[in-house]
């Protein structure tokens, strides 16, 4: 199995007769773009290499709070809006029916977003197109306008992140996390923390060109909602659907780059051999194929790949793909409410441990642990898990990047404590 880009998805569709669409003669590159924009939405998803896809603008939208969400209200508005591409983030406190009101709520907490962006330009094997409602000749004005603008000169803050869980507190947790599980409450919880910074002065655009140099993720994406952003270098896809075809890529399973190739092939054996990461893992991926079963034609839901090794600049990671053919009557939020939020960051059984994260985690999780993507004119679409993430408040002047690792019987604590140390540090080295 392929590791699918974000980009795959739209690679056909593209092709069609659509009078929305505008193929692009000149180069087109987003990092010459996005520190140009200026608008109360943008998004971008890419995975480096020149493809990406990027939007701004709303001609329509739908912002909800945790306590206000409706599943019907959503998909009419993702109904209403077909033939267009609809660009999403949804937080994590979003959760399920069934979970929702586990939830540590804010009240008024912005939980999910969509957009029908009024522009969108996107890159494929150097292939560029527009979609909107502009022509040609407008497309190139717009793009000649801001390539000629100069960039924003406002400079970032260095910025120190600090814990909001000491290292000790840390380790209790991880304990008390075990002994729920040697009780049989759960078997597996993903256990997060929260390191945060305020600042004076922050220029993301500029951030985030330094967290893709450093982490060259195939999940990577920028979004700004008013005076909130997300940064992320995500390595992990919750969700792609291509046709009638759901495919989710869960990772468990996490090393460090050796510091020269004898080291880091070391490294990546040992990973590949570790039974405490495999297990990890494989129950994910136990949890995925029974989510996937809700939505699922019969005897459908199958293990492409399990623990596949997969090599990110600075980690290795364990990547499972398990995929369906759906049933024909199956929608959106109808897939929300089954596999949502992903396995990956819950543990399993999913509802025991939502609770327990509740218990033992001390923050909100808000967008991280949630997901970003896009819905294609042709219903196909693409999300991301919001891992290795910097959220940027403009508002309250706050920086918070969170970390965790999924915890088992066989964890110990201090290395879960490295491992948490080892994936801030992609997001530390980019806001110094």
């Amino acid at each position: 199995m392929v590791f699918v880009k974000f980009s795959d998805t739209f690679q056909a569709y593209v092709f069609r007769v659509n009078k929305y669409y505008v193929e692009i003669d000149e180069n087109l590159c987003w990092e010459n773009v996005l520190p140009k924009l200026d608008h109360n939405d943008i998004f971008l998803l890419n995975k480096g290499a020149g493809d990406f896809i990027l939007a701004w603008g709303a001609s329509a939208s739908i912002t909800l709070n945790v306590n206000e969400y409706d599943a019907d209200s959503v998909q009419t508005f993702l109904d209403k809006h077909t033939n267009n591409y609809i660009f999403s983030y949804i937080s994590y406190d979003v959760k399920n029916n069934e979970t929702r009101s586990l939830s540590k709520q804010k009240a008024q907490s912005s939980a999910i977003h969509f957009i029908v962006a009024e522009h969108v330009f996107f890159s494929k094997k150097k292939s560029n197109f527009y979609f909107g409602e502009l022509g040609r000749v407008a497309v190139h004005q717009i793009l000649s306008e801001l390539t000629s603008k100069k960039s924003e000169v406002k400079k970032s803050d260095k910025i120190s992140l600090t814990p909001n869980t000491s290292r000790d507190s840390y380790i209790a947790a991880v304990n008390g996390i075990k002994t729920k599980i040697q009780a049989g409450i759960i078997y597996e919880m993903n256990f997060c923390i929260d390191f945060e910074s305020p600042f004076e002065q922050m220029n993301p655009a500029e951030t985030y060109l330094k967290l893709v140099r450093k982490s060259n993720a195939p999940f990577s994406t920028f979004v700004k909602h008013g005076k909130q952003f997300i940064l992320s270098a995500s390595p992990e896809r919750f969700l792609l659907k291509k046709g009638n075809i759901l495919i989710s890529q869960p990772i468990k399973g996490t090393a460090r780059r050796g510091k020269n190739s004898k080291e880091d092939q070391e490294i990546k054996l040992v990973l590949q051999q570790d039974q405490k990461e495999i297990s990890e893992n494989v129950m994910i991926v136990d949890l995925v194929r029974n989510d996937l079963s809700k939505l699922a034609e019969k005897n459908s839901v199958t293990v492409l790949e399990l623990c596949k090794l997969y090599s990110f600049e600075t980690v290795h990671q364990l990547i499972s793909t398990v995929s369906c053919n759906l049933k024909s009557t199956t929608n959106f939020t109808s897939i929300l409410q089954a596999l949502f939020p992903m396995g990956s960051m819950t543990g399993a059984p999913k509802i025991s441990a939502i609770e327990q994260i509740n218990a033992f985690e001390n923050f909100q999780r808000g967008i991280y642990s949630g997901c970003v993507g896009f819905i294609e004119p042709n219903g196909n679409f693409d999300f991301n898990v919001i891992i290795r993430t910097i959220l940027i408040d403009e508002y309250m002047k706050i920086i918070n990047c969170r970390v965790g690792g999924a915890i088992t019987i066989h964890s110990t604590p201090e290395s879960e404590y490295q491992e948490c140390l080892l994936k801030l540090n992609v997001l530390q080295s980019s806001l110094c």
